[in-house]
């Protein structure tokens, strides 16, 4: 006879419905808690170097290729000079030079012109009129910057700190439960590259990247994704679209012997959960009720 392997868990409606509700009202209290504090706080340190980056440009009349030799990761804060503020991707192909975190000392002439021809002349009119800023002028685009870069810099540290939180907790379950960490980084294309009983951290699984592969006990691969959302836009993204789009990629490669699983934080629309696990096969377990997980683990 065959094994019968033990199932991933499966919620009814009402029960996504009172795992969601739950997430919510956690997300809403970490947004209450954590108040205006935070923003002033990334506020002051965003100031500082918006400050700085006027101070060697000389209010961006004098950007030069050489004041980006001097500082090459100044290009960093002043892509946020630009209007509208410009992207890597976008300052690269306007160099025509390869892709860089520190300006090469060979793109720092062509980096600052792109930079000077792009500057926004809402917030630095000045530079436009090639005269320097009124006291007033240059206290409202420090102010207008440091806005702009501050709001960019908490949700990214949000979204961080999140995703570390998840992937803590996750670990710590996984451990908890008597898997081993596997610290090898290549990539999964048979299920024996992994040890029963054992996890990794983010590693290539067939094609994909996954956060947490795990094998069970019973031989099979869990792979197992960290996703928290800020509203039910966001839901239908990490979920539906990009989690159910790998759980159809490996299941097309694996077969039965994967099972694509995440753990959930944040807010979430119902439809969205019920349609990742009817539709796209894949079983939810929630941050904050973690025992699922563990249950899971133990029995499989």
């Amino acid at each position: 006879m065959s094994r019968r392997f033990t199932s991933p868990p499966h919620a009814s409606n009402e029960e996504l419905k009172r795992a969601r509700d739950v997430a919510e009202e956690l997300f809403k209290e970490q947004r209450r808690d954590e108040g205006p504090r935070a923003f002033e706080a990334v506020c002051a340190e965003v100031e500082r170097e918006v400050r700085r980056a006027l101070e060697v440009t000389g209010d961006l009349l004098a950007l030069t290729g050489d004041t980006l030799r001097e500082d090459p990761m100044l290009f960093q804060m002043l892509r946020n000079f630009c209007g509208p503020p410009i992207s890597e991707e976008d300052l690269w192909t306007l160099v025509g030079g390869p892709k860089f975190k520190r300006v090469p000392d060979a793109y720092a002439d062509e980096t600052a012109e792109v930079i000077s021809l792009v500057i926004d002349s809402v917030r630095f009119p000045w530079v436009r009129a090639a005269r320097h800023p009124t006291v007033t002028e240059r206290d409202m685009a420090i102010l207008a910057t440091t806005t702009l870069v501050a709001s960019r810099v908490l949700a990214t540290n949000r979204r961080g700190s999140a995703s570390v939180r998840q992937e803590h907790a996750v670990a710590a379950t996984l451990s908890a439960s008597g898997f081993v960490l596997d610290e090898s980084r290549s990539a999964i294309r048979v299920l024996d590259a992994l040890d029963r009983g054992s996890f990794s951290r983010e590693r290539i699984v067939a094609q994909a990247k996954c956060d947490v592969p795990v094998r069970l006990r019973d031989g099979r691969l869990l792979a197992l994704e960290c996703k928290v959302s800020n509203g039910p836009k966001n839901g239908w993204k990490r979920v539906n679209r990009e989690v159910g789009g790998k759980a159809e990629a490996w299941r097309q490669y694996f077969g039965a012997q994967i099972i694509t699983g995440v753990v959930l934080a944040g807010v979430f629309d119902l439809s969205c959960l019920v349609a990742a696990q009817e539709s796209q096969h894949v079983a939810l377990f929630w941050e904050h009720n973690m025992d699922q997980l563990s249950e899971f683990l133990t029995s499989a």
